[in-house]
């Protein structure tokens, strides 16, 4: 493989002190890929990273290589990033379906994605932090002591649950072969995982353990199309059940294994959240989507306007929920004690869905016109 020691370095002024170099290998096939990946890298003018041909070249912060190679038997491209005991790999042909503008995405999200984890744990960025740059699917997440959990479609085809361990600054995939996953949350001592997945055909919800060897230990818990899993504690789900005609809410004891049904307001009912030993939910009452919570057997109405509103979240006396009442889905914010209402994400001019509130930070997943999903970061100040 011919080497050139040509340095790219893109880089801005910015207060953000974190930057990684990326050794990179390249021979003549692949020169043009890095050139146009390291002009699309001008977009991100607070990310400091530097295309190196060796670590002597520049001090930055952190380092990891980059593999452009050519197979010119079966004309592809390859792209292979090394962290450590880390590879992840990408693949491209001029020839087959996937868009140049794509590959080029793949091969620089992983450097911007290892700068914006580190803004996370450090809590160093002002205003929003997009946390992933993957241009496929992004979204759904929880956020619980450091780790967050959401689903992507990196490893190809089905989506799969990830997480980001804030510890150790990675991102790792927990895949269930064969099956498509959706709405992973935390147990709140963190030893499980509830999710949506269709391991047996139709959805149904699923628990494992957040451990190694988790793949050998998935149970299945609902019987017929069920989704939108949450943990009520650490004993007890809540899920959806769908029926012949509707749906109803579910709570599941894991230990004696008995249903209860939560008799709810409305037609159809969506994304239940616990919080204490109120169950608030999405509740579809003809064609208007609102906020409800049960409580010792009673219904009430928590935000319910002539708009939708849905994916209830409750943070130190607030309804987080998403509503498009000014035209587009934004995350707004409701003072449960004083029934203000305050938009959260209105600089943000996409669709944005799915809150998850911890340890003073809003996650929500960002929906731009023809692009796949991403997750942002939003910090709060209540």
């Amino acid at each position: 493989m011919k080497k050139f020691f040509l340095v790219f370095l893109f880089f801005s002024s910015s207060l953000f002190a974190f930057s990684i170099g990326v050794i990179t290998q390249y021979s003549t096939e692949t020169y043009d890929i890095l050139l146009d990946a390291s002009n699309l890298l001008n977009n991100y003018k607070d990310y400091e990273i530097y295309f190196l041909t060796d670590s002597t070249t520049a001090s930055v912060d952190y380092y990891v290589n980059l593999y452009l190679t050519y197979d010119a038997t079966d004309d592809i491209y390859k792209a292979t990033y090394e962290d450590g005991e880390y590879f992840v790999s990408t693949h491209f042909s001029f020839n087959g379906y996937k868009k140049y503008s794509t590959f080029l995405k793949e091969v620089i999200y992983y450097p911007l994605e290892k700068i914006s984890i580190y803004r996370l744990k450090t809590k160093d960025f002002k205003d929003y932090l997009q946390l992933t740059f993957y241009p496929g699917v992004d979204e759904y997440g929880d956020f619980k002591d450091g780790k967050y959990i959401f689903i992507t479609d990196r490893l190809g085809g089905n989506r799969n649950i990830a997480y980001i361990d804030l510890s150790n600054e990675s991102l790792n995939i927990l895949p269930v072969w064969g099956s498509s996953e959706y709405y992973p949350k935390f147990s709140p001592d963190l030893k499980n995982i509830v999710f949506q997945g269709s391991l047996h055909g139709a959805w149904n919800v699923y628990v494992m353990p957040f451990e190694r060897d988790y793949a050998k230990k998935i149970k299945r818990i609902s019987t017929g199309t069920a989704y939108t899993p949450v943990w009520y504690d650490n004993e007890n789900l809540l899920y959806i059940q769908d029926l012949e005609k509707g749906n109803l809410l579910v709570k599941y004891n894991l230990k004696t294994r008995k249903y209860e049904e939560i008799h709810t307001f409305g037609d159809m009912v969506f994304t239940p959240f616990a919080s204490g030993t109120e169950i608030f939910y999405t509740s579809l009452n003809g064609a208007n989507f609102g906020i409800y919570k049960y409580i010792d057997g009673e219904n009430e109405k928590v935000e319910d306007t002539f708009y939708n509103e849905h994916d209830p979240v409750i943070y130190n006396d607030k309804l987080i929920f998403t509503s498009n009442r000014d035209g587009i889905y934004r995350i707004w914010m409701k003072d449960l004690k004083t029934s203000s209402v305050t938009c959260l994400t209105k600089d943000i001019n996409y669709d944005v869905f799915y809150p998850v509130i911890s340890n003073g930070l809003l996650f929500f997943s960002v929906y731009k016109d023809n692009e796949e999903p991403d997750i942002f970061v939003k910090k709060l100040d209540f």
